[in-house]
């Protein structure tokens, strides 16, 4: 029995290095899913918000769509309005309680820079202010409230992240558009933080963010 025990602890030892091993080769990728090496290295409105940031993705998509019929989606994101068009089942399961909208509603299209803010949460406690606001080209937000300073770096497990979220579109021609999305987030530097960095925090937002970008470009093109 207890050989038998030493062998299913080593196979699964085995199986769980191996699948390390796979998110290790994997995660550069991820990083950047979808993007050029130009879109990754290339600065972006906003990126002034977290000047030191310890995790940075960007990611992109092509849609078959003009920049004008992509925007409308941007600018409706958020708890309680058009949601994040991303697996919803799984936001509510943390009690977001997020429903990605199939429609663009003209009440959430009128917006302002430093005076509006998206939420994730229903108590609105995760408040994010829009600090960008270009259209058709630019709609940055970051931690914070409208009226308050940025969200300070502290706890990562609290929370507590200077973060900013960025959504570009550049035309590719009168009917093509590349959407770009940029994070970058601080926090206080702890050895817990940099283990739960890539085993919680970069698959989950991968997973999140790359059917968000689906969800949009899908969206999008239907209503062209």
């Amino acid at each position: 029995m207890a050989h038998g025990l030493r062998k299913m602890m080593l196979v699964g030892a085995g199986a769980a290095a191996a699948g390390v091993g796979v998110w290790a080769a994997l995660r550069p990728r991820t990083l950047a899913w979808g993007a050029t090496c130009d879109e990754v290295v290339r600065p972006l409105p906003g990126d002034e918000l977290v000047a030191n940031p310890l995790y940075v993705t960007t990611r992109a998509i092509t849609v078959k769509a003009p920049p004008a019929a992509v925007w409308p989606w941007l600018v409706q994101l958020g708890q309680n309005r058009g949601g994040f068009y991303t697996y919803d089942a799984l936001e509510n399961l943390m009690g977001l309680d997020i429903h990605s909208a199939d429609a663009i509603r003209p009440d959430w299209q009128d917006l302002h820079a430093g005076e509006d803010y998206v939420t994730l949460d229903p108590d609105e406690h995760m408040k994010m202010t829009i600090t960008v606001l270009e259209p058709p080209r630019a709609f940055v937000i970051r931690s914070g409230a409208p009226g308050e300073p940025p969200q300070e770096p502290g706890s990562f497990f609290r929370g507590e992240l200077a973060f900013s979220w960025g959504f570009y579109l550049e035309p590719l021609d009168e009917r093509t558009t590349r959407l770009v999305i940029r994070s970058r987030a601080a926090w206080a530097d702890t050895l817990t933080a940099r283990l739960a960095k890539p085993l919680l925090l970069e698959p989950v937002h991968f997973l999140m963010e790359e059917r968000m970008l689906r969800g949009i470009r899908d969206r999008a093109q239907g209503a062209t």
